[in-house]
């Protein structure tokens, strides 16, 4: 299975134009393997579930949250329940087919307490969102910080992200200080921190610091709803780490109403074609709002979008009805650009691969982007049955996450049993390749006469 992580982290001059800022990167936790930044969270706890041999999880959080952690547990085998406090019906609603354990007639009402208990006494793994192992939380969430500064070196001037119960915040800050630490980046970004205006116990404490200055800030009234209920946030939130991270780096905590949110989503899409649910769009909501008051300096903005990934449709094409053989071999040449062979030899490649492999097209808007070719060595034992002969994406799409996806559906079409070349000196590929799953197995070596040493 793909691990999470070293998600796509894509410039946007689309909206550095129509925002008129210098530098926007777009971080798309949607790539992650089950589609959200909490993949990272629930892959850490399941293993950890394991080597401390438990019986099952028991599991408490956001929707997203649970989703990801029923998707680990399945994909580990391990048994999992959903604990299931009063209001939460939302919870049987959307996972109806797991198994709950109905706290709403508990005598004792302190949440913590009762996953707890229950947890000690079913030897159960307590992976709460908010009350279970928040060091293995924030350790896995520090990687997004610590992977924007790996890519962006220094001067990153903001980092911008959604603010529910302090975890994202926090991990991040962490991972910007493990960089500076190591001498990596020179100073840490300011951290945005963008959530609902009233209700959260984080924004609560940070306003009342505002008001013994005699700030003015807005404030409005929330009500709970699909856009919300994830961002209130009272006992168990990680107050003091959270508003550390917020204070050491100069940032600040941006209420976010839901015209503005669903207003920034919407243009979101239509300036960037990025698929990004409406209920995690609060980090570009807060980024959106202070670009359209003038607000944002120059320098390099990056937005965490938890499950913001491209909107691509992916399609194999089994003919050349659609596309002719020569369009098709026209694209390929043109964006691999200093990695492309010959026209002749692309044509032989792609006329083989239509008949004996897969070609698969990533569109947007029925708009090519990128291609993938695989050809049937028609080995069984002494190499992989198949090899990728060609992988590559039209220009501007850079750093959007498309050859991972077009790369994961060969695998899936071919059954694992793929193998690639890739040029040494091309790093970056090397990284992407790796992190998808390939390992190094031997270097490839072409007779050359005209390289004999005489």
């Amino acid at each position: 299975m793909i691990r999470p992580g070293k998600t796509p982290l894509m410039r946007s001059k689309k909206l550095e134009k129509a925002l008129g800022v210098e530098q926007i990167y777009l971080k798309l936790e949607g790539a992650n393997p089950f589609g959200n930044k909490f993949d990272r969270i629930s892959e850490t706890l399941v293993k950890d579930a394991i080597v401390r041999k438990r019986s099952g999880l028991l599991i408490d959080g956001p929707s997203d949250y649970i989703s990801s952690m029923i998707d680990y547990s399945e994909n580990f085998e391990i048994e999992i329940k959903i604990a299931l406090f009063k209001k939460e019906q939302w919870k049987k609603d959307l996972f109806s087919d797991v198994e709950f354990v109905d706290f709403r007639n508990a005598d004792s009402g302190n949440r913590h307490e009762l996953l707890e208990n229950y947890c000690k006494n079913n030897n159960y793994y307590n992976a709460s969102n908010i009350y279970g192992n928040k060091h293995l939380s924030i350790i896995s969430l520090q990687k997004i910080g610590e992977e924007i500064a790996e890519r962006l070196g220094n001067n990153i001037s903001t980092v911008f992200t959604q603010l529910s119960s302090g975890y994202t915040v926090s991990g991040i800050y962490n991972g910007f200080v493990n960089k500076w630490v190591e001498g990596e980046i020179n100073k840490y970004p300011q951290i945005y921190s963008c959530t609902i205006p009233d209700g959260n116990i984080i924004y609560r404490d940070y306003k009342k610091n505002l008001e013994l200055n005699d700030v003015s800030i807005d404030d409005f009234d929330v009500k709970v709803n699909k856009y919300t209920k994830n961002l209130f946030a009272d006992e168990g939130a990680l107050l003091e780490e959270a508003l550390k991270a917020i204070y050491d780096t100069e940032g600040k905590v941006i209420p976010v109403n839901e015209e503005l949110l669903k207003e920034s989503v919407n243009f979101l899409k239509k300036e960037e074609y990025i698929d990004l649910t409406v209920q995690e769009g609060y980090s570009f909501a807060g980024f959106y709002k202070l670009a359209k008051e003038g607000k944002i300096n120059k320098g390099k903005h990056v937005i965490i979008l938890n499950n913001g990934k491209s909107d691509l449709e992916l399609i194999r094409l089994e003919n050349f009805r659609k596309y002719s053989k020569e369009t098709i071999t026209k694209w390929t040449k043109e964006w691999l650009q200093d990695y492309s062979d010959t026209l002749d030899e692309t044509e032989e490649a792609i006329e083989y691969a239509m008949k004996n492999g897969f070609i698969v097209i990533a569109l947007r808007n029925k708009t090519p982007q990128g291609i993938g070719v695989v050809v049937n060595l028609e080995f069984e034992k002494v190499l992989p049955t198949y090899h990728l002969v060609y992988i590559g994406t039209k220009e501007g799409n850079k750093g959007r996450g498309i050859a991972s996806e077009l790369i994961n559906q060969l695998v899936e079409l071919t059954e694992g049993r793929l193998s690639l070349h890739v040029d040494l000196d091309n790093k970056r590929a090397r990284t992407l390749y790796k992190k998808l799953g390939f390992k190094t197995q031997y270097y490839r070596m072409i007779y050359d006469e005209d390289h004999i040493n005489p």
